[in-house]
């Protein structure tokens, strides 16, 4: 037998898994962010602020008309700021992730239209 033994080892010094290091993301991912939220507070918050949030409230065709296309704009920022990510990052998915709510805003907004010009004007006949 060997009279040379090794030392006992200690378990807390050993990790099983290495360090997370949490990833930053880049200045472009960042900005294209922001132009995402730009895009967002443009298509939905500038909208319900020139018809008001009360669906059942009246509004005329033009100002329907008008937030109806600062909504499409709204959508069409988000779009290029989706555009922007898939070309910094070069993943389709993150692009998708930020076209789908675009998608949806438009959608939300073909509602409030719908609803300002059908149930805006008050009962019928009156």
């Amino acid at each position: 037998m060997s009279t040379h033994s090794a030392p006992p080892v200690r378990h807390e010094e050993q990790r099983a898994l290495a360090p997370v290091r949490w990833s930053r993301p880049s200045t472009g991912t960042v900005v294209a962010l922001g132009v995402w939220v730009v895009g967002l507070a443009v298509g939905a918050l500038v909208p319900a602020l020139l018809l008001g949030f009360d669906p059942y409230q009246s509004a005329s065709g033009t100002q329907v008309a008008i937030a109806m296309g600062v909504t499409a704009l709204g959508a069409l920022i988000m779009v290029f700021s989706a555009y922007l990510l898939y070309r910094k990052s070069g993943s389709i998915g993150a692009a998708i992730l930020a076209f789908v709510p675009s998608f949806v805003l438009v959608v939300l907004g073909v509602l409030m239209a719908t609803t300002k010009l059908l149930y805006g004007e008050g009962p019928a006949g009156s």
